[in-house]
């Protein structure tokens, strides 16, 4: 085998890799996280049109550290009836839609590590809470707090 034959075989085949990895990555957060939610959370309609959106939004399921993190990656969309999530087109296969309620939020609690502020989500059923930081973090725990009126759920 000639050195063109090895430079065909690496241009053809380090792609092929590349997209298998992603798709093996993507399959990995969606089981360690995401997929806990589906069976009570699946979406398969879609997002209002009157839904308030924060694109590129960082959230982590579970416990940090040891949570599934989607850095700057997802999508939280909030109405009067709950609030919607969806990663961005990269990361969204094996990743559908979810809604949750605000009837299955337990609390909504501000963090503060450092410099970063996070708001903590625990639900009513047992699915891993939920951080989010940011904007889309502050925008959850506002209209949380303005449909309880100020007091836990």
């Amino acid at each position: 085998m000639n050195n063109t034959h090895l430079i065909w075989i690496f241009a053809l085949g380090f792609p092929l890799f590349f997209v298998a990895m992603w798709l093996f990555i993507a399959r990995i957060l969606s089981w360690a996280g995401w997929s806990k939610f589906l069976p009570a959370f699946a979406w398969d309609r879609p997002v209002p049109d009157h839904a308030r959106r924060h694109s590129l939004a960082t959230m982590v399921i579970g416990r940090f550290p040891g949570g599934v993190s989607y850095r700057n990656a997802v999508s939280v969309w909030i109405d009067e009836r709950g609030f919607y999530l969806r990663p961005m087109i990269l990361f969204r296969l094996f990743h559908p839609l979810l809604h949750i309620g605000w009837d299955q939020v337990a609390s909504i609690e501000p963090r503060k590590t450092l410099w970063i502020k996070a708001h903590q989500l625990s639900f009513r059923r047992d699915v891993p809470m939920l951080t989010f930081g940011g904007s889309a973090g502050q925008s959850l725990f506002d209209a949380w707090q303005a449909r309880n009126g100020g007091r836990p759920g």
